[in-house]
């Protein structure tokens, strides 16, 4: 016995078959464990670093957007922060060419795989470099931002950080008291107060000190 389908039966049939075998490009999203490296999340502590990075090559204290923190370089081109309020992990940046996060993205992986694997999200510019960025689920200051090129859209570059991304972004953190640091004295430090127009310094004199 045969059995003939009509052309529209075949089409949904088909339509179906591609539904189920090829990978819907912003099916992706983010996990937790997208806001790690190597063993480490953000929020842990220096001690857990180093216990899972070991011997930094060097580190330096720094202020980025505002947040006064201690920068560790590692073997292979990693770079921590840690908050030297807090003590807490607050930023990777990867430099290795053969890191590999989930579903084996690396550097070089195209803009559908980073789209298929963490969520459809528009590009946007950020220290004039084209980026992804993806928040984690419930704690929207923790972003995985990944940097891609801009003519060929593949990724160029893996930032893990629960930092401020720009300049607008911290001083509306701290107007929203969504900072770890306090109002306003931990941008104080960065800024330079202006002295012009101050009066002059004058000479002293004491009172029965004529001479």
């Amino acid at each position: 016995m045969r059995f003939r389908l009509n052309r529209g039966v075949m089409a949904m049939l088909l339509l179906l078959f591609l539904a189920m075998v090829l990978p819907a490009e912003a099916a992706g999203k983010v996990q937790d464990e997208d806001f790690s490296c190597r063993g480490v999340s953000l929020g842990d502590t220096e001690a857990q670093l180093l216990e899972k990075f070991g011997m930094p090559l060097f580190d330096k204290d720094v202020t980025r957007q505002g947040v006064p923190v201690k920068v560790y370089t590692f073997k292979k081109h990693y770079e921590a922060a840690v908050n030297r309020k807090t003590g807490k992990v607050v930023e990777f940046v990867i430099g290795d060419d053969h890191y590999t996060a989930r579903d084996g993205i690396r550097f070089g992986a195209t803009s559908y795989w980073i789209r298929h694997t963490y969520g459809q999200k528009d590009r946007q510019m950020i220290d004039g470099e084209i980026c992804y960025v993806y928040a984690r689920n419930g704690q929207p200051h923790e972003r995985l931002v990944l940097t891609v090129d801009a003519e060929q859209g593949y990724l160029t570059g893996m930032r893990i950080t629960s930092l401020p991304l720009t300049d607008e972004e911290a001083e509306q953190w701290e107007l929203d008291g969504e900072t770890d640091e306090g109002p306003l004295d931990w941008r104080i430090a960065e800024k330079e107060i202006d002295t012009s127009r101050l009066p002059k310094d004058k000479t002293v004199v004491l009172k029965g000190d004529e001479s």
